[in-house]
Parts: structure tokens; C-alpha cells; sequence
């Protein structure tokens, strides 16, 4: 399979993938610690719950996920999650255990590419995310807990903070749109960075950094807790990518990822 995951060269993920990007001269994950291309992966639908390698499915009532060829940002094959309209759920692909994981990591960085067909919208739905348990010395001690890289209601990108024991639910929004391709046929780029001990969410897109996306933290409210309590970091032991919706859509949801890099050190778009 196209899923490397062994231990980074220093400096590797702060380089970009050559001058003409990963189209054209395809993804080199010979040192990234979590890299997925997809192209080695057979084409057709997920199962929830189906395994591949490191990857876990997981699939909505409403909705799927599959390994598809309608598109791709390099080589032949992509992820592509669909939500239906009026509905929630959706899928997407989780990355646990591997060299990245293992141990656990405190500050992540990664990209991938986005392909996406509408301005569907919901309350939010997940874009990317990664969690684990707070470790001790923290008041959420014990606590799983994930930062979220969400779609708002607005069409914007949304930061979102979980605690799964106390439900602490929050938010901070931002001034970014979500990419729409049609009409034209453009991937998007789009990079993060979670950092648990700093208490910070990065965004970048295309290569720039998204300055209303930052998170330093606290964020604009939260749910079942004050809303200027921190959000805490977890130990990183999981990180999903895909698009997800526990609230029903203003229409259908069609979206693509490709190219899926993330490292414990900065990683460029291409």
C-alpha cells in the first residue's frame, strides 16, 4: 500500500514535495511519518469499521466513503466521502497506531488536498481532527479529548475542542471559506497544526496562514463549560481525516482528500 509510516528525516517535512507538486511529480513518502496517497489502496466502498493497515473506516447511516477514481490529486486514486442531502453522516478514514503514534505525540503537523463539490453546509461537519488522553498534571487529566478542523454553518472553517467525560464542547470561527472546485477544477491544500502543550490550532491554505483560524487556548464560546475554559491537549494517538456531519445537511456533501502528510515537524504544501 501507498501508507508509509516510519520515522521522519529531520527537516524532511518542511520541504515541499518539488517544484512542480505532488501532481506531477507524485508524493515522496519515503520519509514522512504518516504519508497516504491512496493509490496502492483497492477501488470501491468502505465498510464501517473495515481495515486498511493503519487506516480504520469509519462510515455515517447516511452517506459513504470509498476508495475512488473520478479524481485524483497525484496517481489514480482518492478519498471521496459523500453526505446526503437532508441528512447527517458521511465517513472518514482514521490513522492509529504506526510509527507516528508510536509513542504518542504532543505537537502534529501535517496537509493534505481537498476536492470539494458544493457549499452543502450544516451546523459543522468534520474535516480533520486528532485526539487522545490528557496526561497527568493536566486539570483534564485523563480526559480523551480532540481538536477538530470543522466546516461551520457559514461556509467558513471552524476550530472545535471535545472533551468526551465533561461534553465541553467549543468553538472559534473563522473568516475562511470553505473551497468550493466547481467551476473550475482546483484542489485545495490544506494545512494544520495541533499543538497540545502550546494549546494552539494553526490553518493553512495554499501555502498562506489563516490568522482568523488561530486558536490560543481558548476560543469564541463553548457548550457544558465557561467559555474562556481552556482547551486541553491530549497525548496524540489518532487522527481522522474525511468529512463527517452529526447535523443534517443543506444538501448533498461531496468531497475528495488526497495526499495525506503529517509529521511532528512542518509540512509544506506543494
Amino acid at each position: 500500500m501507498c501508507i508509509r509510516d516510519r520515522p521522519g528525516a529531520d527537516g524532511a517535512a518542511g520541504t515541499t514535495d518539488g517544484a512542480t507538486g505532488d501532481a506531477a511529480a507524485g508524493l515522496d513518502c519515503s520519509a514522512r511519518p504518516l504519508c497516504v496517497t491512496f493509490d496502492d489502496l483497492a477501488a470501491g466502498a468502505l465498510a464501517d469499521g473495515a481495515r486498511l493497515g493503519d487506516l480504520r473506516a469509519e462510515v455515517g447511516d447516511s452517506g459513504s466513503l470509498a476508495i475512488d477514481t473520478t479524481r485524483a490529486y497525484s496517481g489514480g486514486h482518492s478519498l471521496h466521502a459523500h453526505v446526503d442531502g437532508g441528512q447527517r453522516g458521511g465517513g472518514r478514514i482514521w490513522a492509529e497506531g504506526g510509527a507516528l503514534f508510536a509513542p504518542t505525540q504532543r505537537h502534529l503537523y501535517g496537509r493534505f488536498m481537498m476536492w470539494n463539490q458544493s457549499a452543502a453546509s450544516s451546523v459543522h461537519w468534520t474535516i480533520a481532527g486528532a485526539s487522545g488522553v490528557v496526561p497527568a498534571g493536566s486539570p483534564a487529566a485523563g480526559h480523551t479529548t480532540t481538536y477538530l478542523y470543522s466546516a461551520a454553518d457559514d461556509g467558513k472553517f471552524m476550530a472545535v475542542f471535545y472533551d468526551n467525560q465533561t461534553a465541553q464542547d467549543c468553538w472559534h470561527h473563522s473568516d475562511e471559506p470553505i473551497p468550493v472546485a466547481p467551476p473550475g477544477d482546483a484542489w485545495t491544500c490544506v494545512a494544520f497544526e495541533a499543538d497540545a502543550d502550546g494549546i494552539r490550532y494553526r490553518l493553512g491554505i495554499d501555502g498562506r496562514d489563516v490568522p482568523s483560524f488561530a486558536v490560543d487556548t481558548t476560543g469564541d464560546g463553548c457548550l457544558n463549560a465557561p467559555a474562556m475554559t481552556p482547551w486541553y491537549g491530549p497525548d496524540f494517538e489518532r487522527l481522522y481525516l474525511g468529512a463527517l456531519s452529526f447535523h443534517p445537511m443543506t444538501g448533498p456533501l461531496d468531497v475528495w482528500f488526497d495526499d495525506l502528510v503529517v509529521d511532528t515537524a512542518p509540512v509544506a504544501c506543494p
